[in-house]
């Protein structure tokens, strides 16, 4: 699978070796096992709608289906193609991405805010880890002129 989604046609010949009531869970199966089998990750969610669809006729279920992948954080989810929750999950992405867009605009556009003087306490802190990062930059120089001598 190349990139965050891709189109599939999912057989679900396997499922037809079982007895008709076990179909629907062979069926599941094989989905599982095709989505691993492309993807390589086992954290797999199998989208209502898809179940819904597999459910439909659940002693003659469909020969096969055609699937959507989509892959999110190290999730795979299975979307039926053409389907409304693939097209509600699309929606979300784009105004989630929408509203992450607009937050880091507002970020940029606010003036920075002026930050109080720190305290002789503070300065003292500040000062001495200054002198001490130079004490540790000198020492490590001499410890390279020492390696290098040799």
């Amino acid at each position: 699978m190349k990139g965050n989604e891709a189109e599939y046609v999912i057989p679900l010949r396997d499922a037809f070796r079982a007895p008709p009531l076990k179909r629907v869970r062979k069926a599941n199966l094989a989905i599982h096992r095709f989505v691993f089998k492309h993807t390589r990750q086992k954290n797999v969610t199998i989208m209502p709608e898809v179940n819904e669809f597999i459910h439909l006729h659940s002693k003659n279920i469909p020969r096969r289906i055609s699937a959507v992948l989509v892959a999110e954080e190290g999730k795979i989810k299975v979307f039926l193609a053409g389907g409304k929750q693939l097209a509600e999950e699309k929606k979300k992405k784009t105004e989630s991405e929408k509203k992450k867009k607009a937050a880091a605009k507002e970020k940029d556009a606010k003036p920075e805010e002026k930050k109080a003087e720190p305290t002789p306490e503070e300065k003292e802190k500040q000062e001495k880890l200054k002198e001490k990062k130079a004490k540790e930059l000198a020492a490590s120089a001499v410890s390279h002129k020492r390696k290098t001598d040799k």
